[in-house]
């Protein structure tokens, strides 16, 4: 029994992604696949890599995939303050180059992740080859005082540094226009799922009017809208790895 547990905890450890150095801090990351262009997912609130699971592994048939932690949550160090989406931003130009993944890239990101990935794309237009907008939050929706009270609650330590920052993440995410001029989705889900700012069906007109408003400012980009699906389940239709596995092939096709 002893022995069984033993081998379990060792396997169990061996399978954890490994943290990169890039450059006297630590990320946790996970690369999957081959290919080009790489994909590189950026996360939500909370920065977690395990809602990508399933999404990386299905992109992952078709070309490179990276998956990782921003800096406090997880396994990742905490990295130095403030944790703005500049920081952030440099933060993954470190981890590319410390994996050897080679720009550009297509960007994925989801809910608040994609202020950070809008500033990422702004900072380092060259280094972007697509963006896949899924479930995107706006500034407005972070700016609005509701957020700190329905979401600064039992935050790990890397989601209170980031929601300490937040107001500055906000300001760079309004600041960071244009955007370069590369293929983009949205992706939106219209189910409401009880919590803000996606409560009722009242909350998911305003929240498809914001996305309207992205689709206006990016110039025409392919909106899939998934009625049945809410925030959270919306990472897991297939439908969504199609839209990211066919882009990055247009994005191929073309260079």
């Amino acid at each position: 029994m002893l022995v069984a547990a033993t081998l379990f905890w060792r396997a169990w450890l061996a399978s954890r992604p490994p943290l990169i150095d890039i450059g006297g801090q630590r990320l946790e990351a996970r690369v999957q696949g081959t290919g080009r262009p790489p994909v590189v997912f950026e996360a939500g609130f909370e920065g977690a890599m395990h809602p990508f699971e399933a999404l990386q592994a299905s992109v992952a048939e078709h070309t490179q995939t990276l998956v990782y932690q921003r800096a406090g949550y997880g396994r990742s160090d905490a990295g130095p303050p403030p944790r703005t989406a500049q920081q952030a931003a440099r933060d993954l130009r470190g981890l590319l180059t410390a994996l050897g993944i080679r720009p550009p890239v297509v960007l994925v990101c989801y809910g608040v992740g994609c202020l950070f990935s809008r500033v990422f794309a702004h900072d380092y237009p060259s280094e972007i080859a697509g963006l896949v907008f899924i479930d995107a939050a706006s500034a407005s929706v972070y700016a609005d005082p509701r957020a700190r009270q329905a979401l600064a609650r039992n935050l790990t330590a890397g989601a209170r540094r980031e929601w300490a920052a937040l107001a500055a993440t906000v300001d760079e995410a309004r600041s960071a226009w244009p955007l370069p001029s590369v293929p983009y989705v949205v992706i939106t889900a219209m189910k409401p799922n009880g919590a803000w700012p996606l409560v009722a069906r009242g909350d998911m007109d305003a929240w498809l009017k914001e996305q309207q408003a992205l689709l206006g400012r990016l110039g025409g980009p392919t909106h899939i809208i998934f009625p049945k699906a809410d925030h959270v389940s919306v990472l897991n239709e297939k439908d969504v790895a199609r839209a990211i596995v066919e882009l990055a092939a247009r994005i191929k096709a073309q260079s």
